[in-house]
């Protein structure tokens, strides 16, 4: 661990996770652990090909169509 607290990952772990430079990761304590898993990507990555909202929905519209939804399942 550096002086500023960064840690190295060794190369054989990072080919292994496919890890590269600016990737995220997300850590845990587990017990005297710290486990670090890689993220699966920032909200922005995830709908940045989604097509633009062209409508709006109130509550109330929100509220009718989950009950819609449920009692289709019944």
């Amino acid at each position: 661990m550096t002086s500023k607290g960064q840690l190295t990952i060794p190369k054989p772990i990072r080919q292994r996770l496919k890890l590269q430079r600016g990737c995220k990761l997300l850590g845990k304590v587990e017990g005297a652990r710290l486990v670090l898993s890689p993220t699966l990507g920032e909200p922005e990555e995830l709908f940045r090909d989604r097509p633009p909202v062209t409508r709006e929905l109130s509550v109330e519209d929100m509220t009718a169509l989950v009950r819609e939804a449920a009692r289709g399942r019944s």
